[in-house]
């Protein structure tokens, strides 16, 4: 899929859009330091409705995670996030970076963020995660048959795994009974 699909996106939107993203990773990033949770709301002039209506919530897990990379694309896009260089439509390897920023986002706050006329395919999000101490048989965050259009992510944590024993964090097979 292409980073960010400029037909029905205008400049103006595009434009206020990075630095409306460059603000929520520097704000995400913020609270995290002070160990607070991130929430925002998207602009409806800018992107579409998030889920049900509601503010989105940062997972501080997720945040903590992906620091490195919301450091480095905030840093990326300072130039443009401050205003100061305004983003070319034609410009892929800046709209990789934006969409980096917004896919990164997209996780910390574990919803789609879609520009306003963004011609942007209806994706699942399957995320599972599992927390025991002791894992003597079979464990999987996210088990199917079939993967769907999206994202997957499946998480294990445990404390030991005893011999014979498996955590496995997305297990996708077709024998699966």
């Amino acid at each position: 899929m292409d980073p960010i699909t400029m037909a029905g996106i205008t400049a103006v939107a595009l434009n206020e859009g990075v630095k409306f993203l460059y603000e929520q990773a520097g704000e995400v990033l913020r609270n995290h330091r002070e160990r607070r949770a991130a929430t925002t709301a998207l602009p409806p002039e800018l992107f579409e409705a998030s889920p049900e209506g509601q503010g989105l919530v940062a997972d501080r897990a997720t945040v903590a995670e992906l620091e490195p990379e919301l450091r480095l694309l905030r840093r990326d896009l300072a130039e443009y996030g401050q205003g100061v260089d305004l983003v070319d439509p034609r410009d892929s390897e800046v709209l990789a970076l934006v969409d980096g920023l917004r896919r990164t986002l997209e996780a910390v706050y574990g919803a789609p963020i879609v520009f306003r006329g963004e011609p942007r395919p209806d994706a699942a999000r399957v995320r599972g995660e599992v927390e025991v101490q002791e894992v003597r048989g079979y464990v999987a965050g996210v088990r199917a048959r079939t993967a769907p259009a999206g994202d997957i992510t499946g998480t294990v944590r445990a404390d030991s795994v005893e011999e014979g024993g498996q955590a496995v964090g997305v297990d996708l097979r077709s024998d699966l009974a």
